[in-house]
């Protein structure tokens, strides 16, 4: 094996663990780690393009797992998005037009349609850093993530519009028939459901991901768009969860190789220095025309706030496109190191806001109105819950079971909470009060208002991370009420408790009693 790899992995631990201590994303650190290993004079890493291609596959793939078209349709992200992309393009185009008039030689004589590319460029935000992000914050199931996720998959298809434009290929006939490929979405999901081991997993996987990706590449469109289409097409399919958790190492693995790689891109002179930090101040104007337009379609200024500043970074997409505008002798071919400059910028600024994301929105409560309630979408009304004794989240078989239970034996006055339209309607006509909330979003309480605290809070979910974070939102409301919880492995049971949970039920302790109790029965009455 040759030392360059070696070099790329030591600088890349050495600066992830950096990036740790400073209390910033890894991804920071693997992106200084390249511009490192250019500054020690490798200037390229054999198949290091390979690997990062496929990263990125990998990542659209796992995205498209966890997504329904619904959400990506929805009339708030399209506007969201589209709106955003000409607002920015034409906001920045002017902004670098007047920066233009400083005396540095990079701004010197750019054309109107070099312009018009900076602008496109910035209003791209990176799908890599923003699911890091959600995923770390625990948003990705959140409105906030459904809204960034949304945004991000059109700003993608925008992306691939502009390139196929600008390089003057035209997609093959045969493409028009692609989006045909949704229908298939209802037989996709009675395919066999077979596949357990992780390795099989992890190979089918990336080899359905790779395969879209060519289809996509030999149709005249973006191979990362198709892979993204091909996650979303087996997301209603059981096996994709565990396709998700199966790829998620290496897909973080490959995903170092595509922030090397833009490191690798060497660093602009001084002037470009100066360029991308304007271009990171210019953040503040793309949060700006983001909150402006999610306030439009009906979102509170809280939420509108969260998913701009979330979205307030430059993309991997931003960088192709200034690769394509400079092939092309559109802009200097300095450009592309100012806009990685600016990229890794934008990732640093980024990071250091989320800790701070309550005092900027208290802050800008303070100056910016508040959207009115009649406005709101129905997800964004406040919801008022009248002396309810227990609140159970998550109105699934669990949910509903334990619901029963405190009406019928004990005289309760209970108030369910799940995410589900169709199925808060169905359970509203048989007489159950549930309210509408996503049980995974940590912005919940901000859209209830409780009369009094419940005396218990009974959480019915079904996956451990979302039970583990509303446990921790719970308890940020409320320390005096019991908390109960369910799970369905034997050794979280701890965890739970630990963070805040008062018990915490293995749901198959109960199955077993049950069984055995049924089994007794049985067998007196054949004896």
């Amino acid at each position: 094996m040759e030392s360059v790899y070696l070099t790329a992995i030591l600088f890349s631990i050495i600066g992830g663990l950096g990036a740790s201590l400073l209390r910033l994303p890894p991804l920071i650190g693997f992106l200084g780690a390249g511009f490192a290993v250019h500054a020690m004079g490798l200037e390229e890493i054999p198949f290091i393009d390979s690997l990062a291609e496929l990263g990125v596959t990998t990542l659209l793939f796992t995205i498209g797992l966890k997504l329904n078209p619904k959400d990506i349709v929805a009339p708030r992200v399209v506007f969201s998005g589209l709106g955003h992309a000409f607002l920015n393009t034409v906001v920045f185009a002017v902004l670098f037009g007047i920066a233009g008039f400083l005396p540095l030689r990079e701004l010197t004589g750019l054309s109107v349609t070099a312009l018009i590319y900076i602008g496109i460029a910035t209003s791209f935000s990176s799908t890599v850093f923003v699911m890091s992000h959600l995923e770390e914050q625990n948003r990705g199931a959140s409105a906030i993530g459904r809204i960034a996720i949304g945004v991000l998959i059109l700003q993608d298809i925008i992306a691939v519009g502009v390139l196929v434009a600008s390089s003057g290929k035209t997609p093959e006939l045969w493409a028009l028939a692609l989006p045909l490929l949704f229908f298939i979405r209802p037989l996709a999901a009675r395919l066999p459901n077979r596949m357990f081991r992780t390795e099989l997993l992890v190979l089918t996987g990336i080899g359905i991901a790779v395969a879209s990706y060519s289809a996509f590449e030999l149709a005249g469109l973006s191979g990362s768009l198709g892979s993204l289409v091909a996650g979303i097409l087996l997301s209603s399919h059981p096996i994709s969860e565990r396709l998700s958790k199966a790829l998620i190492s290496i897909r973080e693995l490959l995903l170092v190789a595509f922030f090397i790689q833009i490191g690798l891109g060497g660093l602009p002179s001084a002037g470009g220095y100066v360029i991308a930090a304007i271009m990171v101040l210019f953040l503040v104007c793309k949060v700006t025309i983001f909150i402006g337009i999610l306030k439009r379609t009906g979102l509170s200024l809280r939420t509108s706030a969260l998913a701009g500043l979330t979205l307030s970074n430059y993309s991997e997409f931003g960088l192709i496109v200034m690769a394509a505008a400079t092939q092309q002798d559109i802009l200097p071919e300095e450009w592309t190191s100012i806009m990685a400059v600016a990229v890794a910028g934008s990732f640093i600024a980024s990071s250091l806001m989320v800790p701070h994301e309550d005092k900027l929105v208290s802050f800008l409560q303070k100056f910016v109105p508040e959207t009115p309630e009649d406005r709101l979408v129905p997800e964004e009304a406040t919801v008022i819950i009248d002396n309810a004794d227990a609140l159970i989240m998550g109105m699934g078989r669990v949910g509903v079971g334990v619901y029963g239970r405190l009406v019928n034996e004990y005289g309760m006055n209970v108030f369910g909470v799940d995410f589900d339209e169709d199925r808060i309607e169905e359970l509203r006509e048989q007489g159950y009060q549930v309210i509408p909330g996503d049980v995974t979003d940590p912005e919940l309480w901000h859209h209830i208002e409780l009369e009094k605290k419940p005396a218990l809070y009974v959480l019915a979910l079904s996956e451990h991370a979302e039970t583990y974070a509303m446990i921790q939102n719970i308890r940020k409301q409320d320390t005096e009420a019991v908390v109960a919880t369910t799970t369905k492995v034997q050794r979280f049971k701890d965890q739970l408790l630990n963070v805040g949970a008062d018990m915490a039920v293995y749901l198959y302790d109960g199955a077993g009693e049950e069984l055995a109790d049924r089994a007794v029965e049985a067998l007196k009455q054949r004896s």
